[in-house]
């Protein structure tokens, strides 16, 4: 009888310890990343990048099926798209530290972040043809 009640104690405690886990590393961080993305679909150049995705990626899906060539096509898009909210980001927060002064360091980290996004595309362009071309 004992060793059912501390049991059942070490159930409740442990559930109660997964739930408060659960809720601080898992919900708490997928609400804020809802919120970037709610964010995100406000701004133009996301938005282009998301729906040339949508369109291409069947595009492909349908030449390739599911190999290993579709599969990096897919790793490239989503690279460009993290790339873009990175981009995001930090124009954001140059513009909110600036505080519409002209700042050379602040032109150079909107400048190398929109490289990056660039940078990101290009790698898109240059899989695609050379996937498509194998």
């Amino acid at each position: 009888m004992k060793v059912i009640g501390v049991q059942r104690k070490f159930c409740r405690k442990f559930f109660r310890l997964f739930v408060i886990f659960f809720w601080r590393y898992v919900v708490n961080p997928l609400s804020y990343s809802i919120s970037g993305m709610r964010f995100m679909r406000h701004e133009r150049p996301f938005r282009v990048e998301l729906v040339c995705g949508i369109v291409v990626l069947p595009i492909c899906f349908w030449f390739l099926g599911w190999t290993w060539k579709f599969l990096l096509l897919v790793i490239d898009f989503f690279l460009l798209l993290i790339a873009e909210c990175l981009n995001t980001a930090i124009e954001s927060i140059v513009n909110f530290a600036a505080q519409n002064k002209k700042f050379p360091l602040a032109k150079k980290a909107k400048d190398t972040a929109s490289a990056a996004v660039y940078i990101a595309l290009w790698n898109v362009i240059i899989s695609g043809i050379f996937i498509l071309t194998l």
